[in-house]
């Protein structure tokens, strides 16, 4: 049996505790990267020696498989239940299972259900499961505690442990420090959400600046060329235009999405870990139950208001690895600014409100910092910038004069023609009529395309800097 870590065994003495208070459904959490899979193989190698029989629930195949893998370095015999796995053996005291399988399928006998990534558990194939074992203990692991909407997860479990936190691993060495930057950020403000996350569609409008795209290569290559990075895209045309251009600028990349063959992404995944390729992009597939420690550069191009799918996306970058010595987080959508860094402290409880809690964070003042010379996002603890020493110049006083400030008339004459310069411009017959003719073919494109009717208006205002008025919009 492996030799487990102090907080990882303190985590099993607080499951143990949690249950033998009579508490049920327990929530254990660990950040990515403190070894999940590590406890929950622990914890099942001593329900086994106890004449225990364990179900072990995922959601992906990768997690299915890590588990599997784990059981075997603690030589746990176990069967896997998902379709036309080699390791079907429906006798075996352990089973790992694919929720998406064994909802379809009868149910195993179990003393105690471990569900992986429990953040989903509110979903109904899960619960349809989780009332087949009423009086079986159920231990859920997820690295982030929150509905999508940002609310914890008492309405499930009783009881949380959480051993240890991001900052504390770091600390003691099983992480990598992290620096965030922040460069260009979209206009979010006319993107709708949905399920507690921004729309997709208009996530891609909103990211599909030229501006943006291009500073994502360009950031790359001042600070990262080389380096191995995982970028997050909003889509799967969004991920396609960013490999072409990190191609285009000599950069080996590569992309993921949920339709690329298992083959394939295994390929493409070796040769990101070999250093063959520098940059893979992809749409939501290497959030959860992927590892890949080498890889030291997390590009957000993909905005969210969720916490937990922002730290899921940053957690793959954490991990130590030879040669190592710090993780990077490009910030092109805006996230360390809306979250905070991956190690600031957060609420773990079952009762949290993620939502509010960012939402208070942005009326006060920010606890961040950011350097103006390397755009590096810190908590201020001197006056210097930590990534590039940068100190700001001391602002000299302002003398404060009272009385009436005497303006030459010439310049107020040069500022009323500045003025009605600009009046003149702006009731320019011309240049509205080209705008409105501009925001009606928008319009058309947007209906030819399916696309939904905020688009037009988006794209209006992203090339004119203003809002269409509304007595523009064309009849239906």
């Amino acid at each position: 049996m492996q030799t487990l870590r102090p907080y990882q065994r303190a985590a099993l003495d607080g499951l143990r505790a949690s249950i033998a208070r009579g508490r049920r459904r327990v929530l254990l959490v660990l950040p990515t990267g403190a070894g999940k899979t590590t406890v929950a193989a622990a914890m099942i190698h001593g329900a086994v020696a106890r004449g225990k029989r364990v179900l072990f629930l995922a959601h992906r195949k990768e997690l299915i498989d890590q588990c599997s893998q784990r059981l075997d370095q603690f030589s746990i015999p176990h069967g896997v239940i998902m379709a036309g796995h080699r390791r079907w053996h429906p006798l075996m005291p352990v089973q790992v299972a694919s929720v998406q399988t064994l909802v379809r399928r009868a149910m195993p006998p179990a003393d105690l259900v471990i569900v992986d990534e429990a953040h989903h558990a509110r979903a109904r194939t899960y619960l349809r499961i989780l009332d087949h074992y009423p009086c079986a203990p159920v231990i859920g692991l997820t690295a982030t505690p929150w509905r999508t909407d940002g609310r914890g997860l008492g309405e499930l479990f009783e009881d949380l442990v959480a051993p240890i936190s991001i900052r504390e691993l770091i600390e003691q060495g099983f992480l990598v420090p992290v620096t965030g930057f922040a460069y260009d950020s979209p206009d979010l403000r006319a993107v709708r959400k949905r399920g507690g996350d921004y729309d997709p569609h208009g996530l891609e409008l909103a990211m599909g600046g030229q501006v943006i795209a291009g500073h994502i290569v360009e950031r790359y290559l001042e600070h990262g060329r080389g380096k191995r990075a995982i970028l997050f895209a909003t889509s799967v045309k969004h991920s396609l235009d960013l490999v072409q251009r990190f191609r285009n600028a000599g950069v080996h990349a590569e992309h993921l999405d949920g339709t690329t063959d298992k083959l394939t992404r295994e390929r493409i995944l070796a040769r990101l870990a070999s250093g063959e390729t520098q940059v893979v992009s992809n749409v939501g597939v290497l959030t959860e139950g992927w590892d890949c420690p080498a890889v030291e550069i997390c590009i957000l191009a993909r905005p969210t208001a969720s916490v937990a799918l922002y730290l899921q996306m940053v957690g793959r970058v954490l991990r130590p690895a030879p040669g190592k010595t710090v993780a990077r987080i490009h910030d092109h959508a805006g996230c360390i600014l809306m979250h905070g860094l991956p190690h600031a402290e957060r609420d773990y409880s079952l009762t949290a409100d993620t939502a509010e809690a960012r939402e208070a964070r942005e009326d006060g003042p920010s606890p961040l910092r950011q350097c103006p010379k390397c755009y590096a996002i810190f908590e201020p603890a001197g006056p210097a910038c930590p990534v590039c020493g940068f100190v700001r110049p001391a602002q000299q006083p302002r003398e404060i004069t009272t009385g009436l400030i005497e303006i030459p008339l010439e310049q107020i004459d040069a500022l009323k023609s500045s003025i009605a310069a600009i009046q003149a411009k702006l009731a320019s017959g011309y240049a509205r009529e080209h705008a409105r003719y501009e925001y009606v073919r928008l319009c058309r494109i947007a209906r030819e395309k399916g696309w939904k009717p905020k688009a037009a208006e988006i794209r209006f205002k992203q090339k004119f800097g203003f809002w269409p008025p509304a007595s523009w919009r064309p009849a239906a």
